[in-house]
């Protein structure tokens, strides 16, 4: 029994050990870890670092009648470094007066607290080196501070205020017309009314002109004096910037006119230190039928540079347009037809207008959030009594059209006279002939009955997309593909009076590689000269032929 009960005993102290010795193990462990966390690098929160500033700060301070109460970051965009603006309060004669100051920290060691005034902008000129701006608002003055920590100790040295700073003092950078109530906001600014300033008079054109805000009035920086420019259609902040002789600036700033149905707004922006961008966004109703109403909206965006100055060039000037149609659906029309009307235009001394005799589409029956219709008949009708002048071939292959299109459109008359008398004629899409060539017609205006005959003898095809009429030798040219890469031209000569004189016809054939120019003249339906090889001179690149032989064709032209 006694030496189970030693072998017990031996078993229970080695256990005791084992157990110290793990905890001995486990506390070494910890103090080694609680080490390796104190030599890793403390991070400091914002906050963090602006209280142990603070506090390091007030420390410092030799009198209890002066204490530092707030501080505000500013970092690079690198974040490189960061700025502390430093903000005091201290009694002088028992008043309270305010001071401040930057201070430079990086890694969390200040480097130092004693530059004067507040950081407001700061540049990166290279590699760990930056350029700060402070302002000082005791004696109201800006400096500039290179600082460079490439060296030991960090070098801190005054330097010239090369860049634009002021546009950072800017306490308005974006511009935006934001008056709810007009007549409230210049009734209660009615003593900044400005009534005896001839310049701004000039300017003004009868409006009223309100002194604004200054955007940055500093004894050390240019002045930017803003006017409201008021009337009864427009209410404009402008920016003014004049010397004793003339206007060196007038820009829009902000702000919304209307004129003849034409409301504009205007919106603008100092991007950065040297671009400003001023938008303007013009909006008018184009269209008001039954059918459709529609608005195009034109915006300007202009894009100036300006000096430290506040000089203004402009730099660019873009501009966008588009409309926006809103098609008009009436159910009680469905599977009927009516009448759209384009606006009206004047041709040949007739005011007219085309009309549309439309029906719905079933795909516009179905879901009608694109009206689209499809066109039976286009007339053109006068003006005055809707009495019919004309009725236009529909094109060839038929196809829906969107309503907008039609209704209220804006036609524009070409400048078409197929017969060289003085009156504008209509060409129209025929079709395509048997080399798939597309086709046009003339319908040629006849003054005795005021109307446009269809004339045969002008019907043609054109590689062009229309006929083509040369003015100067009174001539109509047709032009077309006949296959096998060869081409062919046609040629009408017009008299004084309108009529044709002769045609004149050139073709290319194409046999083993060589080609050949073909020609042939006719006078009232007969042939009165032909040649075989009229271009028996002339080489000619297979890969290229077609641009060569409509060249050598206007070539031919009047000879």
């Amino acid at each position: 029994m006694k030496k189970y009960s030693l072998i017990l005993v031996f078993i229970l102290v080695n256990l005791a050990c084992k157990n110290d010795s793990d905890k001995t193990t486990t506390l070494t462990t910890a103090s080694d870890s609680l080490k390796l966390q104190q030599k890793k690098e403390r991070v400091v929160t914002d906050e963090a670092l602006i209280k142990d500033i603070l506090r390091a700060k007030n420390k410092e301070l030799s009198t209890e009648d002066s204490v530092y109460y707030k501080a505000k970051i500013k970092r690079p965009l690198d974040s490189g470094f960061v700025a502390l603006n430093l903000y005091g309060k201290e009694k002088q004669l028992g008043r309270l007066k305010e001071f401040k100051q930057t201070a430079i920290v990086k890694n969390n060691k200040t480097i130092t607290s004693r530059i004067g005034g507040s950081v407001f902008r700061i540049d990166i000129t290279g590699k760990n080196r930056y350029k700060i701006y402070t302002h000082d608002a005791s004696n109201n003055s800006f400096h500039a501070y290179d600082i460079d920590f490439n060296k030991s100790p960090v070098a801190i040295r005054k330097a010239i205020r090369t860049a634009n700073f002021y546009f950072d003092l800017l306490p308005q950078k974006k511009f935006e017309y934001a008056i709810e109530d007009r007549d409230k906001f210049f009734t209660i600014r009615k003593d900044r009314l400005i009534t005896n300033d001839s310049v701004l008079s000039a300017l003004a054109s009868g409006a009223k002109v309100y002194q604004s805000n200054g955007l940055l009035d500093l004894q050390d920086a240019t002045a930017l004096n803003t006017f409201y420019f008021v009337d009864s259609t427009k209410v404009l902040e402008k920016l003014i910037m004049r010397d004793s002789v003339k206007v060196l600036t007038n820009i829009t700033l902000s702000g919304y006119s209307e004129n003849l149905g034409k409301k504009s707004k205007f919106k603008s922006a100092f991007v950065n230190d040297s671009i400003f961008k001023a938008i303007e966004i013009s909006e008018t109703q184009t269209k008001n039928s039954k059918h459709v109403v529609a608005y195009k909206t034109d915006s300007v965006v202009k894009q100036f540079r300006y000096t430290k100055k506040f000089m203004f060039k402009t730099a660019a000037v873009d501009t966008f347009t588009f409309e926006k149609k809103y098609p008009q659906y009436y159910p009680e029309l469905i599977d009927s037809t009516f009448f759209v009307y384009s606006k009206p235009f004047e041709i040949n001394k007739l005011d007219v207008l085309w009309r549309y005799s439309v029906r719905y589409t079933r795909k516009t029956n179905a879901n009608p959030t694109e009206v689209e219709v499809s066109v039976s008949k286009r007339d053109l009708i006068k003006v005055a009594d809707s009495s019919f002048v004309f009725e236009a071939p529909l094109s060839p292959i038929k196809k829906p059209y969107n309503i907008g299109d039609l209704s209220e459109q804006e036609y524009t008359v070409t400048d078409f006279d197929i017969n060289f008398d003085g009156y504008t004629d209509l060409p129209f899409p025929e079709g395509y002939d048997l080399n798939r060539n597309a086709t046009y017609a003339a319908y040629v205006f006849n003054p005795t009955s005021k109307t446009f005959v269809k004339n045969d003898a002008f019907t043609g095809p054109s590689l062009a997309p229309h006929l083509i009429l040369d003015r100067d030798n009174r001539s109509v040219i047709y032009t077309s593909s006949t296959g096998n890469n060869n081409y062919s031209a046609r040629i009408i000569k017009i008299g004084q009076q309108g009529e044709i004189l002769h045609k004149e016809t050139y073709w290319s054939t194409n046999t083993d590689g060589k080609i050949i120019i073909h020609y042939q003249k006719t006078q009232r339906s007969a042939v009165v000269e032909k040649i075989d090889n009229v271009a028996k001179n002339q080489k000619w690149d297979p890969s290229d032929f077609k641009n060569q032989f409509l060249l050598w064709i206007k070539s031919r032209i009047g000879k």
